[in-house]
């Protein structure tokens, strides 16, 4: 399984002169945990809940920049990564949001979550060997669903 059959394509972008507040209502009503940062059309960072939290004890203003609290050193993937390879480099760096990237262009995002479920699906299904043929797409996109929503 590749990172362009997992990766979310309607990813949030903010730019660095936006304020940490207006990203935290944007990154809510959007209902996911990052948004990724793009001055010029270049992907220069990304704003995390984490990196939110992490300014509640500097107290920080909510007219804070995001471009004064953003990651800036982004690991990102291709779409062709596999999605062990992703799960690895988000392990290994500590980090949940791995945005997919190709010629530059942002294309999309892949969570831990979105590879929590592929995971998840593998272990039901047991030994599959190298190859995801008996994964059914339709049932980890939904898969996928229910675990960013909640939905039964």
């Amino acid at each position: 399984m590749q990172l362009a059959d997992l990766m979310a394509t309607d990813v949030l972008a903010v730019s660095p002169d936006t304020t940490i507040g207006d990203a935290a209502r944007r990154m809510i009503a959007r209902d996911t945990g990052a948004a990724v940062v793009i001055e010029n059309g270049d992907l220069v960072g990304l704003i995390s809940e984490r990196d939110l939290m992490r300014a509640i004890p500097d107290a920080c203003s909510p007219e804070t920049t995001v471009s004064e609290r953003m990651s800036r050193h982004v690991m990102t993937a291709s779409p062709g990564t596999s999605a062990p390879e992703a799960m690895a480099i988000m392990v290994e760096g500590r980090f949940r949001h791995l945005p997919v990237v190709d010629g530059g262009r942002v294309l999309g995002i892949v969570s831990m979550r979105d590879l929590m479920a592929w995971t998840s699906l593998r272990l039901r299904l047991g030994p599959l060997g190298d190859a995801d043929e008996e994964i059914d797409s339709a049932e980890l996109l939904a898969t996928i669903h229910r675990m960013r929503t909640g939905a039964a």
